[in-house]
């Protein structure tokens, strides 16, 4: 690298600031440590810093709040996290709350070479930014490096998702193993201790799913088969159901006969009503309803999804279907998610030629419409004991 970095280091492990301080350092960059969260804030606001890499637990200011802070000193300012392992989750919370990078321990020097490399480049431009003012910087060169930025991040999430499946698939063999008494038989204590391990495990494999789909975006190779819209419908029911039922919410359906037969990817599509039936039930208020129903117009075939819970701001309603957006942006948000479900349905049903419309009223719900388009040739449902891959 041609130019120091100035770097703050904000951890409560010695130990880890103390490796980091080295690398850095033999890098030519000039460091500071802080042991907290407050500390480090204190620091930054007495002389600010080039990047800032911080952990994410710590005391007194957690890593998240520390980056909230610092981006309304510096809205341009490099975050590089600190994660013990590849936790999807925290990155999708890191991202929606600025970091530009993650670092994981143990550290290996390439590592954080790259980091440092990135950091120099939006370094570069931001300071272009600064000097210059947007308008200023030529448009084409200004795409090429936000264009370069981005797909660096897009590998970065595709190496962290690799990296993530492998593990987890083993997880999953031993997990079942114990489950179905395979390795000897379970207490009934170990017995909820085995469910509570499978279902942190599906919804970490489901995040995994999500995100390697959001990254591939419009290159994403559909499965198309035959199927009614009522099936697609039910399994998606299927799969939210006890989550509904441990908020006592009441799902009613009006699926008409025939099935009306669509030729789309199974699994996504119910993916889509799924996400949408999700995002339902969480903003509805406790002993709500959910009203579900399909129609056969001239066009497509249509799903209404219909609830009765706290509604969205007109405001708010071209963003909800943005990645990783979400309508409360609290730090210690009301409600749970990543903010990518609809984001994933509203691409499910545009690969399919499909769209996803909205209408909502605080207070009132909100009714989520999807259109699947009209098969163009004649299609025959599958076998009934034909499952989703």
């Amino acid at each position: 690298m041609n130019d120091s970095l100035d770097v703050l280091v904000v951890d409560d492990e010695p130990k880890i600031c103390q490796v980091l301080e080295q690398i850095l350092t033999a890098r030519g960059c000039r460091v500071r440590v802080a042991k907290d969260g407050l500390e480090g804030l204190g620091f930054f606001q007495q002389q600010a810093a080039e990047v800032v890499i911080t952990d994410i637990k710590m005391p007194k200011l957690n890593g998240l709040e520390l980056m909230r802070e610092l981006k309304r000193l510096d809205p341009l300012l490099n975050i590089v996290v600190i994660t013990a392992y590849p936790s999807i989750e925290g990155a999708v919370d890191a991202m929606k709350h600025g970091a530009c990078d993650f670092i994981t321990k143990p550290f290996e020097i390439s590592q954080v070479q790259a980091i440092l490399y990135r950091c120099q480049q939006r370094l570069s431009l931001s300071k272009q930014l600064r000097a210059q003012g947007e308008e200023l910087v030529k448009l084409e060169e200004l795409n090429r490096r936000l264009a370069e930025l981005n797909d660096m991040k897009s590998q970065f999430l595709a190496a962290l998702s690799h990296e993530v499946n492998t593990p987890l698939c083993l997880m999953s063999e031993w997990i079942y193993l114990l489950s179905d008494g395979t390795l000897g038989r379970l207490s009934n204590d170990q017995e909820h201790a085995v469910d509570v391990l499978i279902a942190a495990y599906e919804r970490l494999h489901r995040l995994l799913r999500q995100l390697i789909d959001l990254m591939q975006g419009h290159t994403i190779v559909l499965h198309r088969q035959a199927i009614g819209v009522q099936e697609i419908v039910q399994q998606a029911i299927a799969a939210v159901t006890p989550k509904a039922l441990g908020r006592s919410i009441v799902i009613t359906t009006n699926l008409p006969e025939p099935p009306f037969m669509v030729e789309v990817d199974r699994n996504r599509c119910v993916a889509a009503v799924e996400y949408i039936l999700d995002n339902a039930i969480k903003f509805s208020h406790e002993k709500g309803s959910i009203y579900v129903d399909i129609a056969d117009t001239a066009e497509a075939v249509t799903v209404r999804i219909r609830d009765s819970g706290i509604g969205i701001p007109e405001e708010e309603q071209d963003k909800v279907f943005s990645a990783f957006y979400q309508v409360d942006r609290r730090l210690n948000r009301e409600f749970e998610g990543a903010g990518i479900g609809l984001a994933l349905a509203k691409r499910y049903m545009e690969l399919h030629g499909g769209s996803v419309r909205l209408s909502s009223a605080v207070d009132v719900g909100t009714t989520v419409t999807l259109s699947f388009p009209h098969v163009t040739t004649s299609v025959t449902p599958p076998p009934a004991s034909e499952t989703p891959l």
